[in-house]
Formats: structure tokens, sequence, C-alpha cells
């Protein structure tokens, strides 16, 4: 009777064991655990812990290194939607600072590299959850940043750092304010130097739900937080295929008394070396000589379901970026779509996750090149990002078109003279050649007055009489009046 009790409890002990370890089956998926069978299956929650991984991949500096600079994919993802969000760089709008001054002011910035900067800034933030920009002047780097004593013959350089290379002497401590996200502290710790925190503009990668934020010592979220899943099941279908590529054609050798003969001394040096002298033979002479009473075969691995499964998986993770497959592939856009759709999502997911992150932090750097070249910061300055749609040359010229007939009517309403007029055109390359501003008044008159046949072109240097208060160009007569270089 005991032993049949204890038999008993092993089978009950062996079924739990199995129970433990089929965690993920597709019951388990499906039904959840629910030990009673009490309520709806699907809404347990057991299956939500199971494909946890309650452990945070923003923290390891190492792994995230390495998969971005062996892994392709990754490297995409980063560098990409930041390289489109700054293409181009910016426009800088300001009432307070002259075309010219305007002009030099982006020249400087292109020459310093400062959109470089916050470009590879932006990709250390998406990568490790956070990085900064460091200002470097030829003050003491341990004091607080004094603006005002920037001059034009002031050193001013920008350098990108990512989180791992900023420290601060309190991290998770009291000081720490998880509402705002901000940490009451002094200095950076840069190499082992104290650099005060005013010349540091700190980017921010995803911010975390406040239960987790604490493990992130006042950084955010990496990018491949979230990406996890999806990468893991790219790379192990890739390495399918490559274990199918290595794998695709298997040789059968069918050897009579091969156990008997692996039991000999020398059975396992004998069948390795008739395996091989009929590899060589097959590889020289395209023919294998074998006993009658032994056989050989071949067969072939099948590629089937590889290119449906792939596909899936190329989508799963083009939906967790955000990111169309042409972006991140180099896919075109299939049956009837034209993939725009594609690319206005992409560009939705660029203005926010890339752009609004870093307007502030290029303000600020454009508010210092100007400090810099003509001692005072515009208090007006706005920046804007270049278009991300990209117009065909046709397209191009058929904007330029509209925007040169929009001047046009401007000008023959009284609304802007013609050297804004000029300037306008000027400003937005609508002529092949850049026209000269300095005469104010251009006329061609009409084919009857002086120049009889062919329209004489008459320059003035003044302004001609006004038809109304805000411009300087006569109003056009019924015959023929237009005002042009």
């Amino acid at each position: 009777m005991r032993k049949r009790s204890a038999k008993k409890s092993k089978n009950k002990q062996e079924l739990a064991n199995e129970l433990e370890i089929v965690k993920n089956g597709l019951s388990e998926a499906i039904l959840g655990f629910n030990p009673a069978n009490i309520g709806t299956q699907i809404q347990q929650a057991d299956t939500l812990f199971i494909n946890n991984r309650w452990y945070l991949v923003s923290n390891m500096r190492q792994l995230l290194s390495e998969i971005y600079v062996e892994h392709g994919i990754v490297q995409t993802v980063v560098d990409v939607p930041v390289d489109d969000g700054l293409r181009g760089g910016v426009d800088v709008i300001t009432d307070q600072l002259s075309p010219d001054e305007n002009k030099d002011l982006i020249a400087k910035m292109e020459q310093e590299d400062d959109m470089g900067v916050v470009a590879q800034a932006s990709k250390w933030n998406r990568l490790f959850g956070g990085a900064g920009i460091i200002t470097i002047t030829d003050q003491d780097y341990k004091d607080e940043l004094d603006i005002k004593a920037i001059k034009e013959d002031s050193p001013l350089e920008f350098r990108a750092v990512d989180l791992w290379e900023l420290f601060w002497d309190k991290q998770n401590t009291e000081g720490f304010n998880p509402e705002l996200y901000q940490q009451d502290f002094t200095h950076y710790s840069y190499y082992g130097k104290d650099l005060h925190k005013s010349r540091v503009m700190k980017l921010v990668g995803t911010i975390p739900p406040s239960f987790i934020r604490p493990r992130l010592r006042g950084w955010g979220l990496s990018i491949v937080e979230q990406l996890v899943s999806s990468i893991n099941q790219y790379l192990k279908a890739n390495n399918l295929i490559f274990e199918v590529l290595d794998e695709f054609k298997i040789d059968i050798y069918k050897i009579k008394n091969l156990a008997n003969t692996l039991l000999s001394a020398n059975g396992t040096a004998q069948i390795q070396k008739r395996v091989q002298l009929a590899n060589q033979q097959k590889n020289f002479q395209n023919a294998i000589t074998m006993d009658s009473e032994d056989d050989f075969d071949s067969k072939e691995l099948s590629f089937a379901g590889i290119a449906e499964t792939m596909v899936g998986i190329r989508m799963k993770l083009a939906s967790d970026l955000r990111m169309p497959l042409t972006k991140i592939f180099g896919i075109s856009a299939a049956g009837f779509s034209s993939g725009e759709d594609d690319i206005e999502n992409y560009n939705a997911m660029v203005e926010s996750q890339i752009r609004s992150r870093v307007k502030y932090d290029i303000l600020k750097m454009t508010s210092l090149r100007c400090q810099q070249m003509f001692g005072h910061i515009p208090d007006d300055m706005t920046i804007e990002f270049k278009p991300l749609r990209i117009l065909g040359a046709e397209q191009e010229e058929n904007v330029k078109t509209q925007q040169y007939n929009r001047l046009i009517t401007a000008v023959q309403a009284g609304m802007m003279t013609t050297k804004e007029f000029k300037e306008a055109c000027n400003k937005d390359n609508l002529l092949s050649i850049q026209v000269d501003t300095s005469i104010e008044q251009i006329q061609i008159e009409a084919p009857g007055g002086e120049g009889r046949g062919s329209g004489a072109i008459k320059e003035e240097k003044k302004a001609a009489p006004v038809s109304s208060p805000k411009s300087t160009i006569s109003s056009p007569t019924a015959k023929n009046s237009l005002e042009d270089k």
C-alpha cells in the first residue's frame, strides 16, 4: 500500500514538473494560468509575466556598444531617422539680423559642423537613452558659463558625448525629483574632471514610468529596449537561413555491417577513411565506386515558408520602430501602394522623436554663435527645419513657378517694393542667378513710347510715385507695366 501511494505521489510530482516546464505552450499563451478554471481564461496575466525580461538593456553599456558596431540593422534604426531629421540643416528666423548677417551665421555653423555635433548627440541619445552636448570655451570649465564673456575672438566649440561619459555626484539620492526628472547637482564628472552643468546641454531618451525611472539614474530608455524581441527574431531567422544554406545538400552513405565495424578496434578509422575516399573520388571524378551491398543517397533541404516568415519578422520590426521597410531594408512598396502613407507616418515619427528633442539645443547653440559673431543674442530668434519631403526636379520647378507668380501678383497689387521682390527671389533661389538689388526701379515701357517697336528698358535710381503708402512701386497701367530686372 505504501509503495502504491509513493508511486502515485511520484507520478503527481512528475506531472507537476512537466507542467512547470511547459510554461509557454499554446494553451498557456491562449488561456493563461487559472488553476480553479474560473473566469475568462484569456484575461489572465501569466502570459504577460512570462514574456517580460524584468531587466533593462539600457543599463548595459557594453551590449549596446557592441550591437551598434556589429549589427547593421541596429545602426540603421539609430542613425537613419537622425540623418533624415537634420538633413539640410535649419533656417534661422529673426528680424534683428540682416540677411547678410544671417547668411554669415549659417556659414559659420556649417564650417564648425555644429549640426554634425547635434546629429551625433542625437544618435547617442537613441542608442543609450541619453547624451549631452558640451560647450567648450576659454573659461574655466568648473565655473558657470558666462555667455556675455564670449567675444568674437573667443574660441567656441561643441562636443557630443553619451551618458556614460557624464556622471554627477548625486545619483539615486533624495535630491532627485522624479516629477520634474531633474537632479540637484552642480558638476558633471567628465573623465575625472568637474564640468559645470551649465556647459552641458542634456538630451534624454524615452522617459519611462515612475516605477522604472530610478533605475536609469536620471536618463531615459534606449531605442533598443523595445526592439529586443523583434531583433532576436530577425537574428534567429538569419541564423536559420545560414544553417539551411550550409547544410542544403546532405550525402547519406549506407554501409553494410556499419554497427559491427564500429565495434572493432579500428572500425571508426576505417569508416572515416571509407567516406573520405568516396568524397575525394566524387569531387574530381564526379562518380563513386562502392560495394554492391552498400548504398549512397543525397537529400536536399527545403526553403518553403522561410520567405513568408522573413516578411512577417520584418513587418514586426518595422511596426515597433514606426519606420517603413523602405528605410530599414530598402524594400520598395508592393502592390498598388505608392508608399506615400508609409513615408508620412515615418515623417511624423521623425518630427516627434528627433526634431522636437533637439530643437531647443540647436536654438541654444545658435544663440551662442550669435554672441560670438555679433556680440548679442536676438530675443526673437527661432529656427525652422527643412521639409522632410523631398520633391522631384519637375515638382520643385512647379513650386518655384507658383512662388514667383505670387510675388508678381504682390508687386502688381502694390504690396511690396521692387527691392523686396528681388530679395525674395534671391532668398528662395527662384531664378538661376542672384538679382542685383541695388537698382530700385525697373520698368519695361509699352510699345509706342520711347523705344518704339522693341520696348525700351528704363532704369531709375529713385523710386517711382507710389500708389500706396506702404509701397514704392507705381501701379501697373492698363496697357502693360511690369517691374522686373
